[in-house]
């Protein structure tokens, strides 16, 4: 029997180790994809995507959201010190943004407007005020620093 025969006889063995060979690498390459981290990073995006996306609100509420916030913007412009106005305008513009009533951005700048005059001209911090200033600190997450100062403040 020559070489080229023997080869010919076990081809069918030949086969099936050349299969597990390949197998094998297929299972150790798919192993170090870390393919949970994948799925939970995936979850987690699509969660996120969720969360921001609008909610669905009845047009009665919506309407109610935006006459109060124009009510709190023309209490707020005449009294600005009032910790109730200041409370009354942060928790108007974080519900209106959160109920995407109120573009971000337009929020964002009206908010850093009440945020800087609280820095300029402290007054009193109330508990109402405090919880405000949680509300807005959650809708606008690039005042928290700035916000987080104003709340413990005496």
């Amino acid at each position: 029997m020559t070489f080229r025969e023997g080869l010919l006889k076990a081809r069918g063995q030949i086969t099936f180790i050349a299969a597990l060979a390949i197998s094998t690498g297929i299972i150790i390459y798919l192993e170090t994809l870390d393919t949970e981290e994948r799925i939970q990073g995936r979850v987690a995006s699509e969660l996120s995507r969720q969360r921001n996306a609008p909610p669905n609100i009845s047009p009665v509420v919506e309407a109610r959201v935006r006459a109060n916030l124009q009510r709190t913007e023309a209490i707020y412009s005449a009294e600005p010190i009032a910790a109730a106005s200041r409370a009354a305008l942060l928790t108007s513009l974080a519900s209106a943004v959160q109920l995407s009533i109120l573009r971000p951005e337009d929020g964002l700048a009206r908010a850093q407007r009440v945020i800087a005059d609280m820095e300029r001209q402290t007054g009193e911090v109330t508990p109402v005020l405090v919880s405000a200033l949680g509300a807005a600190a959650v809708a606008f997450p690039t005042l928290q620093e700035r916000i987080a100062s104003l709340a413990s403040a005496p």
